[in-house]
């Protein structure tokens, strides 16, 4: 199984108001799922959290300590993924057109959610599905997340997404790679680095139904025969219309040094320098970024908007492509005046390039 990152959406949702969904962390009991799905073609598992809110009236705070409140009982929910090929109408809309391709009931099991502090926790229940190739076959499908009572089979919350959809693609050798980045590209002789002019500069072609670009680096070092590395991040770009713009970004040098700098600055032995880099570009989708768009806001304005597309609920059920991977040489290794003495400077052990 790949390893993939996935987050629980906090229980601090309870005391944030939805842009949908309008509520009281103080309101009379009633039971209010929060969903937190996200699909990626890249994977191989689908996860899904649901929990419930709106617990009781009182202090907040009180009801976090009760063991396993804000979880249904074993059983009581059944989570379903399903893709419709069709058209996607406004508000999600499905027509007697389309045609139900795949449906997956997702399995249930416990893992590990937030280790400390407050509202941490053990074990928690969490749905899952492994659908092999269909997410990639089913690329241009709209799905939709059904969360139902069991005993009673109704709806209780229910949403739709599309996928981040696919690059052109090529093939090369054995191997369909995936035209995506355009600069730096090791295959048409352009490299990374900090050239005059370049900047660490990176540029790539659209994506369909992407809306968020998120850029990073990874930078490789030897430490006593050992290839280790360092992740960079750059800045994302996002645009909600799709206008066909968000094709380049840069890493800048003092930020690229600096991260360096920082993950090595307590390392006492001589590292040396590798002559490739990974440029990685992770993508969501427009109800994803939308999502990400009002947690950032919240958290800086505190407005007390969430964004949510969760039918019956709060939440998000949204896509992203994270393994957009291409390797390429660093044309700034190795070459008088460029980054090897940059990173000499840095005072961190490095001498130079790996294996001279």
């Amino acid at each position: 199984m790949k390893k993939i990152a996935f987050y629980f959406l906090p229980f601090l949702l309870l005391s944030m108001v939805s842009c949908k969904v309008e509520f009281s962390p103080n309101a009379e009991w009633k039971d209010v799922p929060v969903v937190y799905c996200v699909l990626d073609p890249d994977d191989d598992t689908v996860w899904a959290r649901v929990q419930r809110c709106y617990l009781s009236e009182g202090n907040l705070y009180q009801y976090a300590t009760v063991v396993d409140s804000n979880n249904y009982p074993e059983g009581e929910i059944g989570v379903h993924l399903l893709a419709w090929r069709g058209l996607r109408g406004s508000n999600n809309i499905l027509t007697r057109t389309d045609v139900l391709m795949d449906r997956w009931i997702l399995a249930d099991t416990l893992r590990y959610g937030k280790p400390e502090g407050g509202f941490a926790g053990g074990s928690k229940p969490i749905f899952y599905c492994v659908p092999n190739d269909g997410l990639e076959r089913d690329s241009n499908c709209i799905f939709q997340l059904v969360v139902l009572k069991n005993s009673t089979g109704d709806t209780l919350a229910q949403s739709y997404t599309t996928l981040v959809g696919y690059g052109s693609r090529t093939i090369r050798g054995g191997d369909t790679i995936e035209e995506v980045l355009t600069s730096p590209n090791g295959s048409r002789g352009r490299e990374f680095g900090y050239r005059v002019g370049c900047r660490g500069e990176l540029r790539w072609n659209t994506i369909p139904r992407g809306r968020r670009y998120q850029p990073t680096i990874t930078f490789f070092y030897r430490k006593r025969g050992d290839t280790l590395s360092v992740d960079i991040p750059g800045s994302y770009v996002t645009d909600p219309n799709n206008n066909l713009t968000l094709s380049s970004s840069s890493i800048t040098q003092n930020r690229f040094l600096s991260y360096i700098k920082n993950a090595l600055r307590d390392n006492t032995d001589t590292l040396y320098t590798v002559n490739n880099v990974d440029v990685n570009i992770a993508v969501c989708n427009e109800d994803l970024n939308a999502y990400l768009n009002a947690q950032e806001a919240y958290g800086s304005a505190g407005n007390g908007q969430l964004y949510t597309n969760i039918e019956g609920g709060i939440g998000i059920f949204g896509s992203r492509r994270s393994h957009i991977t291409v390797n390429v040489p660093c044309d700034s290794i190795g070459k008088p005046g460029y980054l090897p003495q940059e990173l000499i400077n840095l005072h961190v052990g490095f001498y130079g390039n790996w294996g001279e």
